[in-house]
């Protein structure tokens, strides 16, 4: 610890080293650095800016000079102070010294601001643009603005920090391709990235919806392939037939657009990775150039839609040709050593159906494992094999051309390829495997890092393609926990968030999506883990938040509402109310009404009585911060009861995306005794069950109440929507017991339906049944019976018939 601290300073860092917490009064910097640095200790005092301090770069390199440039520019800019620039030191003047030291690492920086002087120390230009942000954030957040701000408080708090980055790869993901983004945007974002120290764009730039950067030598790519008739409108499994708004939608980057963008990048220390999808996700392409896919006589269309497509690039001399041509224009735009190939999400129908591959494949002589692979321990088919042999000859067409290759997780199939990194998406395994086979990976497991999913509750969030994790969720995400062999800690070189734009038709939306979960993730690049603190960062990330405002970042604001959920405490099921702002009181009703800084405060979880419509809002200073969060609520005789079903669920949709880890939900009761009723905003509230002969189409909740009551009636949940192949509930029947052995039935009935013409509905039932006493219950529900067409909207095949799933939520007993 630097000398001179006083003991009254000293006493505060021993309270908190992460520097989240106020200093004494005799102290009152704060910093709210994010990511945090991984050492820092505060001091005393602050550094004035003014006309007077000069900014010092001697024996600096032009590259480092115009980082210093770039600060006295925008200081001049945003503060209207001009500060001088010198070579030389000047003693009797304030100083910001930019000094070359030599043996930090490459990204690391030290910054000393005391308050006649500020130092920062680099070994190369990035540790020096890292130091430049950190001061940055150290500065009132109008420095991100654009207009002049001359009666902020223009000073530094006293520092020392000496800072370097967990992970050398910290990226973000734009998928460009379902809805195209400006130029002004991919700046923006860009300058998003370098604000919160991400090093990596990674440009997702061809796809099924759109091709998206210009080939000189293919021109059709941009004049059919950019373009797509119509787009479709709602989610995806909500009409059948699916709906489109027949407009027309377009756009791509020219080859001097993308040097442009990516040099401004390269201003900022990130390096841009483009991604040319192979050998799936190929319709704008094949759309294009039809003699690229196995049945080059059919005629191809950019789809409007979301989802897999069984049309793919076909592996013949042609189309390696065709992508070796196009990567050869690519290398010449971007300078990275890595080029992304997608390899995710190759349906192998085409190749199964292909003379030309079943004889590439007995040519090759590939053939189906018979035992486990050794990288993934799953047995795969000759096609897979075949999708290894592709992206192994394309990787080594990039290896000759001095790159290496990203893939998705899928191209561990059939075989790694010899050089490839893998780009972890299905979840953690598919990383930990390569790590631990000798290839480097990056983590970007959809439970956490797709940042497309809801993060916040579904009935008042715009539609997205499902899944649920909040700002939390994605701060805990840790990719490489302490006890990981040696070799995945070698290997796991970074983690990267992904912005799937199915459902963001716009920049605002792609904003709202993307932060501040996107900033959750660069502090998990950047900070050690035993660094990183929850409370500590949303302590930070309220003037954060004050900084994307002045940069115009619209980002979702739940951080500042309360998140409504239910938890079991010794048995007893409570509403729990939390909201991220700290320090914040929370407010409630439960009758319906709007709270204000007067209603109930909320202090712990609580128990309800019947049915409430809770209303919560946070309250700093007895203002409202947010917007008010509402959820209806049922108590009843098994709210909160552990239950048993038969079949067992499908799964859970908020289990399986993470909602009982979030906000205190308990997964015993997760669905269908947590005291929530399901919606038809998204399915995360509903558990899903497949029912056939097999299991006689009927579901049987069971539950031991744990004592006698009197059973009088049940009220039931089920949905409708057969895009999705999900029918309600046909038939019901309650039956009790008091030994738990022999039932009796106390209720029955069946139900006709009134479907609306298209879309989702949901069905709430309640069956009168005789009064009875009994421990046990069993609600026994019959499936909605069988639909044509079902979970594949995409093909209109009005000869199949199947059975419909059933979507249960809530089932209650009164």
């Amino acid at each position: 610890m630097k000398k001179g601290l006083s003991s009254l300073l000293l006493a505060s860092l021993l309270l908190t080293s992460s520097g989240c917490q106020q200093s004494p009064k005799e102290v009152v910097n704060e910093y709210n650095i994010v990511p945090m640095p991984n050492q820092m200790i505060p001091q005393e005092g602050r550094f004035q800016l003014s006309n007077k301090v000069f900014v010092v770069t001697t024996d600096c390199t032009p590259e480092v000079q115009a980082i210093a440039d770039s600060l006295t520019a925008r200081i001049q800019l945003i503060s209207g102070i001009s500060l001088q620039t010198s070579a030389q030191e000047n003693p009797e003047a304030s100083n910001i010294h930019f000094v070359t030291t030599e043996g930090m690492p490459k990204e690391g920086y030290k910054l000393s601001i005391a308050p006649n002087g500020i130092t920062l120390s680099a070994s190369h230009p990035n540790g020096f643009f890292y130091g430049v942000q950190t001061m940055y954030q150290l500065l009132p957040p109008a420095i991100y603005g654009k207009e002049t701000v001359k009666n902020a408080n223009w000073s530094l708090p006293a520092v020392e920090i000496e800072d370097a980055p967990r992970f050398p790869y910290r990226g973000l993901m734009l998928d460009v391709c379902r809805h195209f983004s400006t130029t002004d945007y991919i700046y923006k974002f860009i300058d998003m990235l370098a604000m919160h120290k991400m090093n990596t764009f990674h440009w997702h730039l061809t796809d099924d919806q759109g091709w998206r950067i210009e080939i000189k030598k293919y021109p059709k790519l941009q004049e059919i392939g950019s373009k797509r008739k119509e787009t479709l409108i709602d989610y995806y499994y909500v009409n059948w037939p699916q709906i489109f708004d027949g407009k027309e939608h377009g756009g791509y980057y020219t080859q001097e657009e993308i040097k442009d963008i990516v040099a401004y990048a390269a201003s900022k220390y990130i390096t841009v990775i483009p991604e040319i999808e192979m050998p799936g996700h190929a319709l704008a392409a094949l759309a294009s150039y039809p003699e690229l896919s196995c049945n080059p006589d059919k005629t191809y269309e950019v789809t409007g839609t979301w989802g897999v497509f069984e049309e793919v690039f076909c592996p013949k001399e042609e189309t390696f040709q065709f992508l070796e041509n196009v990567l050869d224009e690519v290398i010449e735009l971007f300078p990275s050593s890595y080029i992304h190939i997608g390899g995710d999400e190759c349906p192998k129908d085409a190749w199964i159906n292909c003379a030309h591959c079943q004889a590439l494949i007995k040519k090759l002589g590939l053939k189906a494992d018979t035992t486990p692979n050794a990288v993934d321990g799953k047995k795969h088919t000759k096609e897979e094999k075949l999708q290894s042999y592709f992206i192994t000859r394309m990787e080594k067409y990039l290896n000759s051309k001095g790159r290496n290759i990203i893939g998705w997780d899928e191209i561990l199939e059939g075989g790694l390829a010899p050089n490839a990194t893998v780009m972890s998406w299905h979840g953690v395994q598919g990383g930990i495997n390569a790590a631990k086979a000798g290839h480097d990976a990056i983590m970007t497991p959809h439970g956490y890092a797709y940042l497309d999913q809801y993060q916040e509750e579904p009935e008042i969030a715009p539609t997205t393609i499902g899944g649920y994790h909040t700002l939390k969720k994605t701060y805990s995400y840790n990719p490489v926990p302490d006890d990981s062999e040696e070799l995945v800690k070698k290997h796991i070189i970074g983690v990267q968030g992904n912005i799937w734009n199915e459902y963001m038709q716009n920049d605002e939306r792609r904003d709202y999506q993307a932060f501040p979960r996107a900033i959750a993730l660069a502090e998990t690049g950047w900070t050690q883990n035993s660094r990183k603190n929850w409370d500590c960062f949303r302590s930070r990330m309220v003037e954060d938040f004050e900084r994307m405002d002045a940069m115009n970042v619209k980002a979702c604001r739940n951080f500042f509402d309360v998140n409504i959920n239910t938890h079991v405490y010794d048995g007893t099921l409570k509403a729990v109310l939390e909201t991220f702002y700290p320090g914040a009181e929370i407010r409630y009703t439960t009758d319906g009404s709007a709270p204000t800084a007067k209603s109930e405060l909320y202090a712990e979880p609580f128990i309800w009585e019947g049915s409430i419509d809770l209303q919560a809002a946070a309250f700093k200073n007895g203002k409202m911060l947010g917007k008010v969060n509402s959820k209806k609520l049922y108590a009843n005789l098994i709210a909160g009861k552990q239950y048993t079903t038969t079949p067992h669920c499908g799964w859970m949709n908020g289990d399986i995306f993470g909602e009982n880890d979030v906000l205190g939900a308990d997964s015993t009761t997760l669905g269908l005794t947590n005291g929530k009723r399901g919606n038809t905003a998204s399915y995360i509230p509903w558990v899903t069950f497949g029912l056939n002969e097999k299991n006689n189409n009927e579901l049987v909740f069971s539950v031991d109440m744990e004592k006698p009551v009197t059973v009088s009636k049940v009220t039931f949940g089920t949905l409708y929507n057969p895009a999705f192949r999900v029918l309600p509930a046909s038939a019901a029947r309650v039956e009790v017991s008091t030994d738990g052995k022999e039932f009796k039935e106390i209720g029955q009935a069946s139900y006709t339906r009134e479907y609306p013409e298209r879309g989702k509905k949901t069905f709430t039932d309640t069956l009168e049944c005789i009064p009875t006493e009994a421990r046990y219950i069993k609600v026994i529900l019959k499936s909605g019976g069988t639909l044509r067409n079902g979970i594949d909207c995409r093909k209109d095949t009005p000869g199949d018939v199947i059975p419909s799933d059933l979507y249960v939520d809530e089932i209650e007993v009164y």
